[in-house]
């Protein structure tokens, strides 16, 4: 009878732990999977039970909504790369997914409160969140670039706040479910948010970094003139002077703002040489370089990439990719004079551009960027997600940003960027016509911002195969800069800029900070 009893335990037991098993297999080794399957109704039922938190941008246009029937409403599909979509069958991304949380009312409120809703059932109400996007400034972006593949970053530079993320082509949010699949084929990559996560060839426009090095580190003297008319030939690889035929005694200025390769190669060969680098034509030879090698040279010019932001993970609100200056540990002197006047394997963001040039603007200190402002919570309590005016890293020495900011000056006053030029005001800028490959039409690019004197807005364009930097992306990036510094005026009450000083107000210190965007009501 005894031995019976036991037999029953042992297979009862026995059933209990296989279901014990079972169940764990199924509730924690295969949840995750269980979770995502499109037929599951639980997420559904979970979104069902929250009402999730509006975005809206800066001046409180809704962007994000919940529908009649407790669906996701996005009002501005051209913002999707920065909202994001929240859906319970392909997740969520973008702010959607950044603030989740607070959108689902899991950060905001009393958790009191939250338990008594979730045991009553009410439905738990989300915080609002607010960004320091334009809505109507992207929009004008998006306009612009047309049928380009490309992207445009508007920013503030004192603050970092990030006025426009435009990245084309885009996608219809509310139609998600029903393109999913062509989403995914499509050539053109319609999923991929440019502006944060495409890495591009910059071209010219990372002259900035090169100049910036050169000046730093004193290896320049910006008021001597040299000639510059022949060809450089390094290691058998000839890098042409075509790019100022009408001009042949020139300044380490002019060489910026007419895009000179050869002297941007002699730059990076040279950071780390022994005295100033010698442009001219008729320099001595063998080159610095030459005896004394290009070692110090690339660890300079790698430490001043670093500084911009190359190589590392940019702290930010929305994922950013890498931006990277090359693959290998070690630089021949043609990959260095490659990649000093912006070609190589440079591969940058968007938005890391945008960040170089606001840095430029910003006396030499780069601005931490964010894009969310505040939460609002259903109490009307505010959360401040940013602080405006955080600095990431000083870069370069404030008389350095101050000459750069001449540089930029006179690349638009009497270079490439003359198309960014807007009367009245005082305009830097830099163009780059990025090579891509044989077969291929290069990336057209520009930076700059403006008034040159107290910069209130920094952009980047790029389009995607368009040529020209000066015929392309420079107009496009003036348009923005007229439209930001007038969206700017109008909802400030402040005069409209008048430019035409040379320098930098924040050359003295650090410079004054002042948010651009003005409080939410709270919520109807």
């Amino acid at each position: 009878m005894e031995r019976n009893i036991a037999r029953l335990a042992a297979t009862v037991l026995s059933g209990l732990l296989l279901v014990a098993l079972v169940l764990g297999y199924w509730q924690l080794w295969e949840a995750p999977a269980l979770a995502a399957r499109a037929n599951n109704p639980r997420p559904y039922e979970e979104d069902q039970r929250v009402q999730r938190g509006r975005i809206l941008d800066r001046n409180g246009v809704e962007l994000a909504r919940n529908g009649p029937d407790g669906t996701r409403e996005y009002t501005y599909p051209g913002l999707v790369h920065v909202v994001g979509y929240h859906s319970p069958r392909f997740g969520s991304t973008g702010i959607e997914a950044a603030f989740d949380p607070y959108l689902r009312g899991l950060r905001s409120g009393d958790p009191i409160q939250r338990l008594r809703d979730h045991l009553l059932h009410r439905p738990t109400v989300g915080a609002d969140i607010r960004l320091t996007i334009d809505a109507e400034l992207t929009r004008l972006a998006l306009e612009a670039l047309g049928a380009s593949a490309g992207a445009a970053v508007v920013l503030d530079p004192r603050s970092g706040e990030v006025l426009a993320l435009a990245s084309s082509p885009y996608f219809d949010p509310n139609q998600l479910a029903e393109q999913w699949e062509a989403l995914r084929q499509d050539a053109r990559a319609p999923l991929v948010p440019r502006a944060t996560e495409g890495l591009y060839t910059p071209g010219s426009v990372f002259k900035i970094v090169t100049a910036t090095a050169a000046i730093d580190l004193g290896k320049v003297d910006l008021t001597a003139a040299h000639d510059c008319t022949t060809d450089l030939i390094v290691d058998g690889f000839r890098i042409e002077q075509k790019n100022h035929p009408h001009l042949r005694r020139v300044t380490f200025a002019q060489d910026f703002a007419w895009s000179d390769n050869v002297t941007f190669a002699k730059a990076g060969l040279g950071l780390g040489t022994s005295g100033t680098i010698d442009f001219d034509d008729r320099a001595p030879r063998p080159y610095p370089w030459e005896r004394e090698g290009i070692g110090r040279s690339v660890e300079r010019l790698l430490d001043y990439a670093h500084r911009f932001g190359f190589g590392e993970q940019l702290p930010f609100d929305l994922p950013v990719a890498v931006s990277q200056v090359g693959s290998r540990s070690s630089f021949t002197p043609v990959e260095l004079a490659s990649t000093a006047f912006g070609q190589g394997e440079l591969q940058v963001t968007p938005l890391l551009m945008a960040l170089i040039t606001a840095t430029v603007a910003n006396g030499g200190a780069m601005p931490a960027p964010y894009v969310a402002i505040e939460a609002r919570r259903p109490d009307g309590y505010v959360e401040q997600l940013h602080q405006p005016g955080r600095v990431l890293r000083r870069v370069m020495q404030p008389a350095t940003a101050a000459a750069m900011n001449r540089l930029m000056v006179q690349s638009v006053e009497e270079g490439y960027a003359r198309p960014a030029q807007i009367p009245g005001i005082s305009v830097g800028g830099k163009t780059g016509t990025a090579e891509v490959g044989p077969g291929h039409t290069p990336h057209s690019w520009f930076v700059g911002y403006a008034p040159a004197d107290r910069p209130r807005v920094a952009v980047a364009v790029v389009a995607e195969n368009r040529g020209s930097g000066s015929d392309v992306a420079t107009p496009i990036g003036r348009r923005l800069i007229e439209a930001a510094l007038a969206r700017h005026a109008a909802s400030t009450s402040e005069a409209p800029p008048t430019g035409g000083v040379d320098g930098l107000a924040a050359v003295d210190g650090e410079p004054r900070v002042t948010s651009l965007y003005c409080p939410l009501p709270a919520r109807g």
